[in-house]
Formats: structure tokens, C-alpha cells, sequence
């Protein structure tokens, strides 16, 4: 399943992720889960859940998505992490023109939608249109 809405997250013991521009930021302590890193991923980003949650309970938001291979795909996601050591992030070919940097996050992560892509919001809102449009009749 793909989430595209701004507050949409997952929660996963190991996550995959994929950004054009990732900005780390310092360690923070968080009220339930101790000492995070916190990152900012933006241009054209996702996190994709790869290992659920063992047991699958919300840790941080109870309307986080806990499923498997669930992907978060968004213009802008923050996320935070565990994992206290950087994270080794590889270059790949993306799109024709752009390079991203993908990696494996180990240890439980929480990504949440900052800001989604506005051609999907767009393409979301015709199609509630026409669909509204057709019903009438």
C-alpha cells in the first residue's frame, strides 16, 4: 500500500530509504523510545517498511501504519531512528536525469509526510471529482 497524505508514517523494526537530499540532524531524546537520530529527507523521497514491528504495537502515533512493505512517497518525509551511527547510504540512478541515495535503516524507525507531491494531490482530488460527477446519474 502507498500513503501520499501529509501526516500519513510507518513504524518497522528495518526500513528502506530513498532521497535525493537527506540533512542529519543531532541525537534527541524522545519521551518513549530514549536517545534518536532524527533526519529531514527531501525531493522526491520514500520509506518503505521491510520488517514489521515484533510485538506489532504502535510505539509512537496510533494512527501509524504497522504492515508490511507499506511506502510512504512524498516530496518531503522526516524520520527518526535508533540507529545512533550515520547512515551509509548508497548512489543510485533514480530517474534518467537524477541521482538518489538509498540505504537500509537497521533498528526501529518512525517516518512520517512533511509535505506530499503536488501532482499526486492533484490527480487524487480529479479522480474524487469525476467519480462525484459519475454517481448522480
Amino acid at each position: 500500500m502507498v500513503k501520499h497524505l501529509v501526516g500519513e508514517s510507518i513504524e518497522c523494526d528495518k526500513c528502506e530509504l530513498v532521497t535525493r537530499k537527506i540533512v542529519p540532524s543531532s541525537l534527541q531524546m524522545h519521551h518513549i523510545l530514549g536517545r534518536v537520530m532524527k533526519y529531514d529527507c527531501s525531493r522526491n523521497c520514500s520509506a518503505k517498511n521491510l520488517k514489521e514491528l515484533n510485538p506489532k504495537k504502535f510505539r509512537v502515533k496510533m494512527t501509524s501504519d504497522l504492515d508490511l512493505n507499506t511506502l510512504l512517497s512524498a516530496e518531503s518525509i522526516f524520520l527518526f531512528t535508533t540507529k545512533l551511527r550515520p547512515l551509509k547510504l548508497n548512489v543510485v540512478n533514480e530517474s534518467g536525469r537524477h541521482k538518489a541515495n538509498e540505504g537500509v535503516v537497521d533498528g526501529f524507525t518512525f517516518a512520517e509526510i512533511k509535505y506530499p507531491m503536488e501532482n499526486v494531490l492533484n490527480a487524487i482530488a480529479k479522480r474524487k471529482e469525476l467519480s462525484s460527477k459519475k454517481s448522480p446519474d
